[in-house]
């Protein structure tokens, strides 16, 4: 999140913020960084919400989730959630949940050889519709692999523990300067 975000109310009671509403391009970009914090535990692993989103750093967060996998969590799974999407889990089983008509990263065409075969790609910019993407760090190299709409928990988290979870030092003063 960009840490201007929190210097000053974005939402008071009564007032209302359409989707439409975003941060003013016009403004220079701010440089910073993304940290990782540990969350719920739910999920194993890093956890991207708004994945599709670009932020006032001016970087699209998946290209920032990416780098942040590559460089700093190799050994981690990734989940990219779209900002339209939701990862419902219901026992043991779970759900990808989408709003139609709203702009995501899932980029899904037909291939142009004999075969016809679905392709999917990711788009940087919305181009597509919403969705949840698995990220992995293989050879070096992202490997991204889009969730499926419904299956198994077990199925969809299929990492392998971490050998070891990097701890970001700016998480303690992250949380220290916003008590």
């Amino acid at each position: 999140m960009d840490p201007e975000t929190y210097k000053s109310a974005m939402v008071s009671k009564g007032n209302h913020v359409s989707e439409d509403d975003s941060i003013d391009r016009n403004e220079p970009c701010k440089e910073w960084n993304y940290i990782r914090v540990d969350g719920l535990g739910l999920l194993p692993g890093l956890v991207c919400p708004h994945f599709d989103k670009t932020q006032s750093n001016g970087v699209a967060r998946s290209v920032d989730f990416d780098s942040m996998l590559l460089k700093r969590h190799s050994g981690e799974l990734g989940i990219g959630i779209d900002h339209w999407a939701a990862l419902v889990i219901h026992g043991e089983k779970y759900r990808v949940i989408s709003l139609p008509g709203k702009p995501g990263s899932v980029m899904i065409s037909q291939s142009s050889d004999a075969g016809g075969e679905r392709v999917v790609t990711q788009s940087l910019s919305q181009e597509g519709t919403p969705g949840i993407w698995i990220k992995e760090v293989k050879d070096g190299t992202i490997c991204s692999t889009l969730c499926p709409k419904e299956g198994y928990v077990k199925d969809l988290l299929f990492v392998t523990p971490a050998d070891a979870i990097s701890k970001d030092p700016l998480a303690d003063k992250c949380r220290r300067e916003n008590i």
